[in-house]
């Protein structure tokens, strides 16, 4: 694998899917990001097994591949690069290479085949949201969501979809939360599905 990455761009993709990474994990693996380069584009997914988060972000991609590197110290080391560019490159033997104008980086990375696969969501129905309206949404109901680990059915958000009706119901047996939202097109089928507290990560 070989990219040419803009710097600003990636750091900002790097802060999006880190927030699942757990320096905790019993598996070594999921301290690590994985970064897919095909076409003119690069994937970056996380997970904790129980979350998964994926970014894709335009770059010159001068040889497709895939590899994990360790998320905490790959992106210190994009943050504090000089410059506005840098080429990223990987070897068979897992090593990750990180070469600006002025310095070079080489740290280990593992093999993408050992990260664990997200599941496929091709085929399912797509709901589109304004970003900022369902964080919103999810600031004025998650304050309900109960931390009582016995009752798990309430330890997270339910999202029901009626049409073009959104709402979010949050308790913890003695406080409720709701909040409703238009969306933008109208879903042919309801849906209710219950969501783990989705700020908590």
């Amino acid at each position: 694998m070989k990219i040419k990455i803009e710097k600003e761009e990636f750091v900002n993709a790097i802060q999006t899917v880190q927030n699942v990474v757990s320096a905790k994990s019993t598996l070594p693996i999921l301290a690590n990001m994985l970064l897919v380069a095909q076409g003119n584009s690069t994937k970056l997914i996380t997970t904790d097994l129980d979350v998964g988060i994926s970014c894709l972000i335009p770059v010159n991609t001068q040889e497709p591949g895939a590899i994990t590197v360790p998320t905490k110290r790959f992106g210190d080391i994009i943050r504090e690069l000089p410059g506005d560019s840098a080429t990223i490159t990987s070897r068979k033997n897992n090593m990750i290479t990180i070469e600006t104008n002025t310095c070079q980086f080489k740290i280990m990375g593992l093999p993408a085949e050992e990260f664990p696969k997200l599941p496929e969501f091709k085929d399912k129905e797509i709901i589109k949201l304004e970003q900022a309206h369902l964080k919103e949404m999810l600031g004025l109901s998650s304050f309900a969501v109960s931390t009582d680990e016995s009752r798990y059915v309430l330890n997270g958000i339910l999202f029901n979809i009626q049409r073009n009706n959104l709402t979010l119901v949050a308790t913890d047996g003695k406080r409720l939360a709701i909040v409703n939202k238009k969306l933008p097109e109208i879903i042919e089928k309801n849906i209710n599905i219950i969501m783990k507290n989705p700020l908590n990560f």
